[in-house]
């Protein structure tokens, strides 16, 4: 009798062991048992597109850079900063002929990063956006006159970021990001320091700490 107990529970224990395994596996996450670097180093070009509120100007695509610190809070959670390169350029009419604002910025963000899975991750952040300095180009048949915007024209601003990211690679990844930033201007100013507009680029991550559990 003994025996033939022995034989008959034998596929019910199997079967708990089974159940109990998957139970943890489910806890745990399929994505929560990888390891991960506390510290993270990333740098990259990005495309922008970003317009005014005036509603006169149409957006240009420039070329710039970043420079990323990543902290991981957790595996899934962490924070980012850095400097970002953002040129931001668009044209409008002047009279018979076409101007183009060029400026140059650096913004420092700082956003909150959840990534559920190895292959995406989502921000969400606010930045600091630091006027470098800018100019006026108007093109007329096949001249152009450019012309240093003074002091006071433009200036810094604050504004947001929602980012999503998908990693190509544990190193290499590709963004998209929609920013904004807003400042009230003078009366007397014909510009604007308001901007909106899309993002896209890649990040290379070139150092990292050591990987934990």
């Amino acid at each position: 009798m003994f025996v033939v107990f022995l034989t008959l529970s034998t596929p019910f224990r199997g079967l708990a062991q089974g159940g109990e395994l998957l139970i943890q596996q489910y806890n745990r996450g399929p994505q929560l048992d990888r390891n991960y670097s506390k510290w993270s180093f990333k740098i990259g070009p990005q495309l922008s597109r970003l317009n005014t509120d005036l509603g006169t100007s149409s957006p240009t695509i420039t070329l710039g850079g970043l420079f990323e610190i990543e902290y991981r809070l957790s595996k899934t959670v962490g924070l980012k900063t850095g400097a970002h390169y953002v040129p931001v350029s668009y044209t409008y009419a002047v009279n018979d002929s076409t101007g183009q604002d060029f400026l140059k910025y650096v913004s420092f963000p700082i956003i909150l990063k959840l990534q559920p899975t190895n292959k995406m991750s989502f921000g969400l952040g606010v930045l600091y956006h630091y006027f470098l300095k800018g100019e006026k180009r108007v093109s007329k048949e096949e001249v152009e006159i450019k012309t240093a915007y003074p002091e006071g024209v433009f200036e810094n601003s604050f504004g947001g970021i929602a980012q999503i990211n998908y990693f190509l690679h544990p190193r290499i990844s590709v963004f998209g990001n929609f920013r904004w930033v807003k400042k009230i201007n003078l009366p007397t100013n014909p510009k604007t320091n308001t901007t909106s507009g899309f993002q896209l680029g890649m990040s290379y991550l070139f150092l990292k700490s050591r990987e934990r559990p």
